[in-house]
């Protein structure tokens, strides 16, 4: 898989996966794997341009508890961009481990080892009650009765979703880096990001084949 069309002011490509059944629950309690994901943005970017690739879970009992940033990998080439070949992103997955590469396994963007004494609701630290708008309540685990308690949310089936978003305001594009045309909390976020047209759209070529996702080929294994 060519990673995306890097080099394209504010794109975001990413190859991740969500729970098939929504196990737990919704989003993040039923887990999220990203796989890859990377800016489109040159390598003179400073918050992590088209010569970066990152690997995250979600998982969470609610979003605004979402432990992520506990489970999170980069992987940086400071000779290339991924938009310039096609390369190989890989997830290996069972029940003991969880990790990601490029490649070839030494090139490791990422690598979680699941443990029965730390299940992901100790990792996350969280408190016994939350305020849930009008009182406290008791912050309930949402995988205390998985079989596999030190996997959940990740002991289930997750399907592929591969894609280019553009923008966004969730933070993955920080404010005040690289002269982005808005504001992640203004109520007018998109508006002014079409406005400013002029100075991301010539960043993003002519030819349809530099500008999109282009996918060789999907494999998908299992153990017997």
């Amino acid at each position: 898989m060519r990673n995306l069309p890097t080099r394209l002011f504010q794109l975001w490509g990413a190859s991740w996966m969500l729970s098939a059944h929504d196990t737990y629950g919704p989003w993040p309690r039923s887990g999220e794997i990203d796989i890859i994901e990377t800016r489109g943005n040159g390598p003179s970017y400073p918050a992590q341009g088209s010569d970066w690739l990152s690997s995250t879970l979600h998982w969470g009992p609610a979003p605004l508890l979402d432990g992520y940033w506990r489970t999170t990998g980069w992987w940086e080439d400071k000779h290339i961009t991924f938009d310039e070949d096609f390369h190989t992103y890989v997830l290996e997955w069972d029940d003991k481990f969880l990790w990601t590469y490029i490649d070839s396994r030494v090139n490791q963007i990422f690598d979680f080892r699941f443990n029965a004494k730390k299940p992901f609701f100790n990792r996350g630290g969280y408190p016994p009650t939350v305020f849930n708008g009008t009182q406290q309540v008791r912050l309930d685990n949402p995988w205390a009765g998985s079989e596999n308690p030190g996997v959940a949310p990740f002991d289930q089936s997750f399907y592929l979703i591969l894609d280019v978003a553009v923008g966004g305001t969730n933070g993955w594009f920080p404010d005040n880096k690289g002269d982005k045309p808005w504001v992640n909390g203004a109520a007018t976020a998109m508006r002014d990001f079409a406005r400013a047209q002029d100075t991301w759209y010539p960043t993003w070529p002519v030819d349809p084949k530099r500008r999109s996702l282009a996918v060789d080929y999907v494999k998908m294994y299992e153990k017997c």
